[in-house]
């Protein structure tokens, strides 16, 4: 399984109980969010949010989903990039970690639900959804293993346990989710700097000699990816 389908444009108002369902998972957790709290989020009412998500679980797999995506996307440009592996794999560092800050209440949602792997799941469609975003963990780990076995290949990477090496690197890339706290200010300029540093020392712990010249080099790859 690949990474997950896009659906187009969702209403106005579907994205507004999404944000508000996330931020809510995020600060109170899965057992102490109800549909009466994400109502009072919105100052709305719950059959507001009954229109679009029929129980609390359907509401929380959509937030675990948007998260998938937005983890996904983040790692596309490097992921695609026509360039050396090493090169690819630290962009797709940098993409992840600014999406961790980015996106916080999602992925912290995204972390929480596929760390507890079950709240509940009795029907046949709620059984499918877990199953569904454990196939998209296991794709998007297999993404990086992909390109961490090329710059292997390359001489650029000496890797011993594939699994625990990827999975040590994810660690590294996906950390602010455990600090990161969003404050008013914030903007593109924080999330640029931290995940410099983020990239470099994942970069680092792989034995990469992550110079200046090389993250410039990066920044440079970026634009002619998104150019």
């Amino acid at each position: 399984m690949g990474a997950p389908a896009r659906h187009g444009k969702k209403p106005e108002r579907y994205e507004e109980i999404l944000a508000a369902a996330a931020q809510c998972f995020s600060q109170q957790g899965f057992a102490a969010t109800s549909i009466d709290s994400v109502a009072r989020f919105l100052g709305s009412t719950k059959g507001r949010v009954y229109h679009y998500f029929p129980s609390k679980l359907d509401l929380f797999n959509a937030v675990r989903d948007r998260g998938m995506e937005h983890s996904f996307e983040a790692i596309r440009p490097g992921y695609e990039a026509k360039a050396p592996a090493v090169d690819r794999l630290a962009l797709m560092a940098h993409g992840q970690s600014y999406a961790m800050m980015q996106h916080i209440a999602y992925m912290q949602v995204l972390l929480d639900g596929l760390r507890q792997r079950r709240y509940g799941a009795t029907t046949e469609f709620q059984r499918s959804a877990m199953l569904r975003h454990l196939e998209q963990r296991d794709a998007f780990e297999a993404r990086y293993m992909e390109v961490l076995r090329a710059a292997a290949a390359d001489g650029a990477l000496r890797i011993g346990d594939m699994r625990l090496v990827s999975r040590s690197f994810l660690a590294a890339v996906n950390v602010p989710v455990f600090w990161y706290v969003p404050r008013a200010d914030d903007g593109p300029e924080k999330f640029a700097r931290f995940s410099d540093e983020i990239t470099q020392f994942a970069m680092q712990g792989l034995g990469v000699d992550w110079t200046p010249e090389r993250m410039q080099h990066m920044h440079k790859l970026r634009e002619l990816v998104d150019a």
